[in-house]
């Protein structure tokens, strides 16, 4: 995952298919949401690894940190307001894996409700200031994404669909063992 490149998050399309991917992935993060058992949901398979609760709690704090990128981005954009200061550089793992930045690091603590409510708050905002700025956030200016380096608004949605799928892919593989 170290050779993260902007080409890559040009497979997930406009904002209209952007979209279409978040809510297909968000579909199956309910799903094991509402269908884990609380063992499986709540225990992390080793001390070193997130539990699946706790993935879904840092799926909704990257969703909330980027959908506030992308609003600040579309003010910018139409001149009501000014960029935020540069994030900090990509940290990496010993084994060379990216490492979640803190703010994006699971509390855990979380109920199942709480963690639904949670992830549906954050699609919700998400989605009604895409909605209201489709055309737009091709048109914004570019800020730092930590692992995608520079892109407009469009690319941090774009990573959004990334972000999601990834995680889902993970856990369900790790839930298949």
């Amino acid at each position: 995952m170290q050779n993260l490149n902007k080409e890559g998050l040009e497979r997930y399309g406009d904002t209209e298919h952007c979209l279409k991917h978040l809510e297909r992935s968000r579909r199956e993060v309910l799903h094991l949401l509402d269908t884990l058992s609380d063992e499986r949901l709540f225990g992390p398979p080793d001390p070193e690894t997130w539990s699946p609760a706790e993935v879904l709690e840092h799926l909704a704090s990257v969703e909330e940190g980027a959908g506030k990128v992308i609003r600040r981005l579309l003010k910018v954009a139409r001149g009501e307001g000014e960029m935020f200061a540069t994030l900090p550089p990509s940290q990496f793992r010993p084994d060379g894996r990216l490492l979640a930045p803190p703010e994006t690091q699971p509390q855990g603590g979380l109920s199942r409700a709480e963690l639904r409510a949670r992830l549906g708050a954050v699609r919700s905002r998400v989605l009604a200031e895409v909605a209201t700025n489709e055309e737009a956030l091709s048109q914004t200016p570019v800020y730092r994404h930590p692992f995608w380096g520079d892109v407009n608004a469009l690319g941090w949605l774009q990573s959004l669909v990334y972000h999601e799928r990834h995680h889902l892919s993970q856990l369900q593989e790790r839930l298949k063992n």
